[in-house]
């Protein structure tokens, strides 16, 4: 979904007002409620307490819509598990360092993220996938409610579309990326009537092409010179406001006022 935000960076300062300026632009923003996010996050912060036999401190980084360079990097040398749903698939991503440090934590240890990289073992990895099942089973709210939600190894995760990082504070410090292949479509909140803007005024403007003179002709007009004007002419009138056509037609007198006929309304550009 595209949103209006402002530029991080400042492009300009004003001297009379002291005031900073940033550019407004549009950018991409996830449609995922992050209260959707808040429940997968107590749920794999309760799973985690209960295989890690204490409590766990997990901070959440919202969801947001990668770009493609952000994806590549996201993706680069990590371990990624596809978890299929009726909704939308997921993805979890592990960096290395993540998943020797969930995997040393299971067996007792304290081993941090900033631990040495090294491959797992076969049991480890077996360990490891038993682990991100259980935090799978925390994906219902993205994916689609089913009885199970099987980990499935994934060579890469193109295609998908919304990211947000979960933060292992305490026990360990480890970071469980989780990726979706689609962003929800976001509930309409209303809609305006064209009735809600009857009341709205605007300046509109009706013109008509008479012919084609010469500047030189134009240049010599005055006061009083008759210019004339054939009915047909009448019917190439032309309907503007602030600058924009918005229709073509007939002009003319009705009731002793000005009126003008809609025949063709111009689109929007």
């Amino acid at each position: 979904m595209k949103l209006l935000n402002f530029s991080a960076t400042i492009e300009a300062q004003t001297l009379a007002s002291n005031k900073r300026l940033r550019r407004a632009q549009f950018a991409a923003r996830s449609s995922l409620p992050i209260s959707a996010a808040c429940v997968v996050a107590n749920g794999v912060r309760e799973t985690l307490s209960a295989l890690l036999g204490c409590a766990v401190v997990l901070r959440l980084f919202g969801p947001s819509i990668p770009s493609p360079q952000a994806w590549e990097a996201i993706a680069r040398d990590a371990r990624l598990y596809r978890v299929p749903g009726t909704v939308a698939d997921a993805a979890i991503v592990l960096r290395p360092l993540e998943a020797a440090a969930l995997v040393a934590a299971l067996f007792g240890e304290t081993r941090s993220s900033s631990a040495i990289q090294r491959n797992l073992s076969p049991i480890e990895c077996d360990v490891l996938e038993r682990l991100l099942g259980a935090v799978a089973a925390n994906l219902g709210a993205l994916c689609g409610a089913r009885d199970v939600h099987p980990v499935e190894r994934a060579d890469d995760i193109r295609g998908f579309v919304t990211y947000f990082e979960l933060l292992l504070e305490d026990p360990i410090q480890a970071r469980i990326g989780i990726a979706l292949s689609r962003d929800p479509s976001p509930e309409p909140r209303g809609s305006v009537d064209a009735a809600h803007l009857a009341g709205v005024k605007i300046a509109a403007r009706a013109s008509l092409d008479l012919s084609t003179v010469e500047a030189a002709a134009i240049a010599g007009l005055g006061v009083g010179v008759v210019i004339p004007l054939v009915a047909a002419a009448l019917q190439r009138c032309r309907l503007t406001a602030s600058g924009r056509a918005i229709a073509r037609g007939s002009c003319g007198v009705r009731n002793g006022r000005y009126a003008f006929s809609v025949d063709t309304v111009l689109p929007a550009v």
